[in-house]
């Protein structure tokens, strides 16, 4: 009988072996980590935190979405680049076929939402009611020819274009609704912002490198770099803490997001999140952008993927105010009109051209001397003094009192005594 010999069966190096074990951990621990993150939701099913749940459900063919104003939320399809229109709840309304969404102003605050499409060789307006490309052309200007801005020397709102000063501007020039809105006292980089009224009067003073419009009784406002927010007294109620927005907006303007239902989407250290009035965060800041909204409903983009987070309605209710706020003034003068004693430690009160502390030194009036102020904004009134006016701080003067007759006739009699004397 011939012995049977086997051959040995040849043994898979261990190296090898070891490795596709790490590997296969390793993309099985990332995989968990996706899921538990909500970057990969098995089955469509919402990522859930504590306050809030972020789902990517209907945003799979979605690479970008961006803020047009506030107004319309403009998005990219994956796979052709093409932009369309959803709204800010998601609900695609103008399907990606164009190619640039833009917004204008042609005349001041008379807002147009451009379209560079495909349909057309000329630009297409886009309708922000319905949220859709319409076939009307666009043939305007892409910016107005000219802007106002506050004039400090003729105390009034102006009309500015290149070359500057264009002539004052009327209140039946411009519908405005009651309210305060942003302008700036030049077209320069530089240039200082604050509010006039449905009046044109200057309500607030302009000591902001930029300034958005008022929303639930709050202005966004930007100093030294960053953006914080004041009501319609003036009086900053949140700190000067965030950054700029503009990379979830679509023209990549420096801005910040408006207050909506007591919560707004701010950013900070490259990350976004929600806060409420009382700057308490009210969604963490692990956000790659998180659009306006309201509702407790906001697009979001989180791990380069884009969703929808929905914040839990009980949550939201215990963050907001648990008392209702006393309405705020659409901001009577901080003083009124009429003469005032300037009240130092003893040193000189600096009258400037501006309403801003920064502004140039126009003349130091002494403690003690009586002035006549002729208007204020917040923090600052406006007097004359000798021959000068300008703007001092509304800290150091109080109302001055005429004496009384019956006193000051005491007072010459018994100086008139001690001359004497």
């Amino acid at each position: 009988m011939k012995n049977i010999q086997f051959k040995k069966k040849k043994q898979f190096p261990k190296a090898a072996i070891a490795g596709i074990c790490v590997a296969a951990t390793a993309v099985l621990v990332a995989v968990i980590f996706l899921i538990v993150n909500g970057i990969v939701n098995k089955d469509d099913k919402p990522a859930e935190h504590d306050n809030y749940t972020f789902s990517t459900k209907g945003f799979e063919n979605i690479s970008d979405v961006k803020s047009l104003n506030g107004v319309m939320a403009v998005f990219t399809d994956a796979e052709s680049g093409k932009k369309g229109l959803m709204n800010f709840e998601g609900k695609i309304t103008e399907k990606a076929e164009h190619n640039e969404f833009s917004v204008c102003s042609d005349v001041w605050r008379n807002y147009r939402y451009i379209v560079e499409s495909p349909r057309s060789d000329y630009l297409l307006l886009a309708d922000p009611a319905t949220g859709t490309v319409t076939s009307r052309q666009y043939h305007g200007l892409h910016e107005p020819e000219q802007i106002p801005c506050w004039s400090e020397a003729g105390k009034h709102l102006a009309w500015t274009d290149e070359k500057g000063y264009a002539g004052e501007v009327k209140t039946s020039e411009v519908k405005l609704s009651n309210g305060f809105y942003p302008v700036a006292n030049s077209l320069k980089d530089d240039a200082k912002y604050g509010y006039v009224s449905q009046s044109l009067k200057l309500e607030i003073a302009l000591i902001y490198e930029n300034a958005m419009d008022f929303s639930d009784g709050m202005a966004a406002v930007r100093k030294d770099g960053k953006w914080g927010y004041i009501n319609k007294n003036g009086v900053t109620v949140i700190p000067f803490d965030f950054d700029s927005c503009a990379s979830a907006d679509a023209t990549g303007s420096d801005c910040a997001f408006a207050f909506s239902g007591g919560v707004a989407p701010v950013s900070k250290n490259g990350k976004f999140g929600i806060i409420n009035k009382k700057a308490e965060t009210v969604v963490d800041f692990s956000f790659d952008a998180i659009l306006p909204g309201g509702n407790g409903v906001y697009i979001a983009c989180k791990g380069g993927v884009w969703g929808l987070l929905t914040i839990d309605k009980e949550y939201l209710a215990s963050v907001m105010p648990t008392t209702t706020a006393a309405p705020v003034t659409m901001g009577e003068p901080a003083v009124a009109k009429g003469k005032y004693i300037i009240k130092t430690a003893g040193s000189v009160l600096n009258m400037r051209a501006e309403a801003d502390p920064n502004s140039s030194v126009i003349a130091k009036i002494p403690n003690g001397t009586v002035i006549t102020v002729t208007k204020s904004v917040t923090g600052w009134a406006y007097a004359k003094y000798n021959s000068f006016s300008g703007w001092v701080s509304s800290d150091f003067i109080v109302e001055y009192k005429e004496p009384d007759s019956t006193q000051a006739k005491t007072a010459q009699n018994t100086t008139v005594s001690n001359t004497s004397v």
